[in-house]
């Protein structure tokens, strides 16, 4: 009897191990990057989804699974899926979950056809990519809510690692009276546990006929003044590059409650086309920074207040706005704001430095309420002669006026019919080593080293679409502009083109481009 009870205990201990080695071993196998496959045309949801010839067909499966990190989904291309995708888990750091495409041809089609608020969907999930889809959600005369991409944070804390890259995203209609419908919104709620994104890229898309705004995002940890954070947590890393939005309701591109947001590289075309809107703002943000962009042909509506080209808004830091090119906007070419007659509203420390803004309509700048310490330098500004009636400067009430506006090394060359300068009852504003030049425009302002004469562009009024095609606002050697400009503060180290700024042993030159004998420009 021993040796028999003997037997059977080696016998547990055997069973055991086994158990244990099995439950190991299918463990490491299942963490182990799984892809799974997905084909509208060929597949089978009663496939495992883990090869070619065993792929799911719609979205079911990958809405009732749990991904987990350095899993991938792939859609088929030349496949078309209807319906709302809202794949489950997260992944984790350097192994998130990513969904793209396999095979050749078009994109995999996403399309919500107007049946689902949101065609890709996530809720609480962090360390998830998304590359090379084409998204869609329209239904014809239909108002509700709709989405491309819906991504949603409740009483979470930090939200890592949601990157957006080379989406096709288009033709989402809906709700024109909220800023929370269009192509890709990220929101936070919750009053609970203190939720921020951390590390938001979104790069290489093409977001065009989505109503009312292209990329947006919004959040319930958003309450400042201008000294004192009460209940502000802001997002981190958010980087917004190389998109191209044309034809937004609204707007183009809007980012709130972000610590150094950064939008570089996008194209701005024919936004504004259904409502009131510039092409892009930051709202609520520190350390904005606004950079090699192109905005043109913003549409206006009367009787609303936008319709320009870029814009620091509301209860912004230290925002700056660099070596853009705005154009051809029916309202405005650069808009700094906020509402005087709000306690919590502010403006402060906001820089436009190195851009060139042509033919824009209506106005050029527009400083609407109460901002401050506001630096205005190193613009190339052109009315062409074909404009009529453009406030070159607008100083406008908005609960108030703003008080030491500084404006350094600008060039104002003015060709069009009746323009003027509008200050308003705003005060203590500063010019300095500006060149006011062409016609001359009522109001022009004092300054004490003002200079008059011709910029002597290359071949200024003649830029094209492109961030390049700026070229013949380069300073011809005989210019005035050259080595007669101011070193301010802080000033940048680099002009339109990369150029260095001074160029050499010389003295800051006046407009958006320093000039640069016999040294090539650095493309950029």
């Amino acid at each position: 009897m021993k040796n028999l009870h003997g037997c059977f205990k080696w016998l547990f201990l055997i069973s055991i191990s086994i158990c244990l080695l099995t439950s190991f071993l299918c463990n490491k196998v299942r963490t182990n990057n799984a892809t799974y496959y997905v084909d509208s045309w060929g597949g089978d949801d009663d496939n495992d989804g883990k090869s070619f010839a065993t792929a799911w067909r719609s979205f079911k499966n990958v809405n009732t699974t749990e991904f987990l990190p350095g899993d991938s989904i792939l859609f088929k291309c030349n496949g078309i899926w209807s319906g709302q995708l809202w794949p489950k888990g997260s992944g984790k750091k350097e192994s998130p979950i990513v969904i793209s495409k396999y095979g050749q041809g078009n994109p995999p089609i996403f399309n919500g056809e107007g049946r689902v608020a949101n065609t890709v969907y996530l809720y609480n999930q962090e360390y998830w990519e998304l590359h090379n889809l084409e998204i869609t959600n329209y239904r014809a005369d239909d108002s509700k809510l709709k989405r491309g991409i819906f991504i949603l944070a409740e009483d979470f804390g930090v939200v890592h690692h949601l990157h957006i890259n080379n989406l096709n995203i288009h033709d989402v209609n809906g709700d024109m009276s909220t800023r929370k419908n269009g192509g890709i919104i990220l929101e936070i709620i919750g009053s609970e546990v203190p939720t921020w994104f951390d590390d938001v890229q979104i790069e290489n898309c093409i977001i065009y006929d989505v109503d009312r705004i292209g990329i947006n995002n919004f959040s319930s940890w958003d309450r400042r003044t201008l000294d004192e954070n009460l209940n502000w947590h802001p997002s981190q890393n958010i980087a917004i590059r190389n998109n191209y939005f044309q034809r937004c309701g609204g707007n183009g591109l809007i980012i709130r409650v972000t610590d150094r947001p950064i939008f570089e590289h996008n194209i701005f075309k024919n936004n504004g086309v259904h409502g009131t809107g510039n092409s892009n703002y930051i709202f609520n943000c520190d350390n904005g920074l606004i950079q090699y962009n192109e905005a043109y042909l913003t549409h206006y509506t009367d009787g609303t207040p936008d319709g320009g080209g870029f814009n620091s808004d509301w209860r912004c830091k230290n925002t700056i706005i660099q070596y853009n090119y705005s154009h051809d906007n029916e309202h405005g070419g650069q808009l700094i704001c906020n509402d005087g007659g709000v306690g919590t509203s502010f403006n402060d420390g906001t820089i436009i430095r190195y851009n060139v803004y042509q033919n824009n309509g209506h106005h050029v700048f527009r400083v609407a309420g109460t901002p401050t310490n506001v630096k205005v330098y190193n613009n190339t500004i052109y009315v062409g002669p074909e404009q009529t009636d453009i406030k070159i400067i607008w100083h406008k009430d908005w609960g108030g006026f703003a008080d030491g506006m500084e404006y350094y090394n600008n060039i104002f060359h003015n060709l069009g019919k009746n323009s003027i300068y509008d200050f308003g009852e705003s005060t203590n504003n500063i010019f300095s080593h500006n060149i006011f030049s062409g016609i001359q425009a009522s109001g022009e302002p004092d300054d004490g080293s003002k200079i008059t004469s011709d910029p002597q562009f290359i071949n200024g009024g003649f830029g094209q679409i492109g961030w390049d095609s700026v070229k013949g606002y380069q300073l011809s050697k005989t210019s005035p502009a050259i080595d007669t400009g101011i070193l301010i503060p802080g000033h940048a180290t680099e002009d339109y083109f990369g150029n260095p700024v001074p160029f050499g042993d010389t003295q800051i030159d006046i407009g958006a481009f320093e000039f640069q004998e016999n040294r090539n420009n650095r493309d950029r």
